[in-house]
C-alpha cells in the first residue's frame, strides 16, 4: 500500500492542480480579452499547445528524477548488510 502525506496531497497532485489552475486562468484571460472570436480561439489554441509541451517536459523530468531516485535507493538497499 502506498503511503500518502498527512494532508493527503502528493507532489503529483499539487503539480496537476497548479497546471490545471494555470490553464484555466490562461483560458479565462484569453476568452475575456477584447478580441475577435477567431483571434481569441487562435491564441487559446497556441496557449494550449504551449501548455501541453511544457507539461510533457515536466512529466519527463519527474519520471527521470523518479528513476534516478529509484536507482539510488536500489543501490543503497543492495549495500545493506
Amino acid at each position: 500500500m502506498k503511503s500518502r502525506p498527512a494532508d493527503g496531497f502528493g507532489a503529483g497532485g499539487i503539480l496537476l492542480a497548479f497546471v490545471a489552475g494555470a490553464l484555466a486562468g490562461a483560458a479565462a484571460a484569453l476568452l475575456l480579452a477584447p478580441r475577435s472570436g477567431r483571434e481569441a480561439r487562435a491564441r487559446l489554441g497556441e496557449a494550449a499547445g504551449q501548455a501541453a509541451d511544457r507539461l510533457q517536459r515536466e512529466r519527463d523530468a519527474v519520471r527521470a528524477a523518479a528513476a534516478a531516485a529509484g536507482n539510488v535507493l536500489g543501490a543503497a538497499l543492495r549495500q545493506r548488510p
